[in-house]
């Protein structure tokens, strides 16, 4: 982010808008207004560059969103949550939110995911422990950066990615698996062996073995048959399912 960018707050608890201020002040934003709600929002404030909206339901932030974006059609918008559904990321990516950050992730990990969102054209959600990859789609293939930041993040069990998102602009996902466990996931959903993992990867059996004990333990599943079901659940297979499709 660049030094002096403006920001907005709007959060209805004080304590917490005033910690976020404090934070983020701290590392070069300009917050130039902070509010309870978008009602209260000053109508002559000229447009920021980044709308940091605190924890609300998730029918409610939506709906600020849409407003905010009405209002400033080039902000990026941000919500922090407390708790979300696969079906709330679902709700908020239909929105106008432009990423989501838990409220339980690290003051550095939440610069570091801010500075992510304003700088690139992608949006961004925060979803798991773990080290983090973040997966771009281009196309409809998926590409992998790792993120400049802090990876300390501590978002609820149950959110997860449901599923292919039909949007105009393109959606990174902040997980927990890095690209090698993507690629050795989806090619467990494949049904493919340890032994052919490895060959197609150009690593050891052993190495593999490291990489599906490091996949259980970040879905938090206990065997290969349920990570491939936690996989298929999220989308995984809806690229080998298309490509049997095509060769048939």
């Amino acid at each position: 982010m660049k030094q002096g960018s403006t920001t907005v707050v709007i959060e209805p608890r004080s304590l917490v808008r005033e910690a976020l201020i404090s934070l983020l002040t701290g590392h070069s934003y300009q917050v130039v207004g902070n509010f309870g709600s978008t009602a209260g929002m000053d109508k002559s404030l000229p447009a920021p560059g980044l709308v940091v909206l605190g924890a609300l339901p998730v029918e409610e932030a939506a709906s600020a969103a849409g407003s905010i974006r009405a209002r400033w059609a080039k902000a990026k918008i941000v919500l922090l949550f407390e708790r979300a559904s696969a079906a709330d990321i679902q709700k908020l990516l239909a929105s106008e939110i432009d990423g989501c950050i838990p409220l339980s992730a690290s003051p550095d990990a939440l610069i570091g995911t801010l500075q992510q969102i304003t700088q690139s054209g992608h949006r961004i959600v925060v979803l798991q422990t773990g080290p983090l990859a973040i997966a771009r789609s281009t196309g409809g293939q998926e590409k992998f950066d790792e993120p400049a930041v802090a990876h300390n993040y501590a978002a609820p069990a149950d959110v997860a990615q449901n599923g292919p998102i039909d949007r105009k602009t393109s959606v990174s996902i902040v997980h927990g698996l890095s690209q090698r466990e993507e690629q050795v996931l989806k090619s467990v959903v494949r049904g493919h062996s340890n032994k052919m993992i490895a060959r197609t990867c150009g690593v050891t059996d052993s190495t593999i073995k490291v990489h599906m004990k490091s996949i259980l333990r970040k879905i938090r599943v206990e065997n290969r048959t349920q990570a491939a079901i936690w996989a298929l659940e999220r989308g995984y297979g809806v690229e080998s399912t298309q490509q049997v499709k095509a060769a048939a």
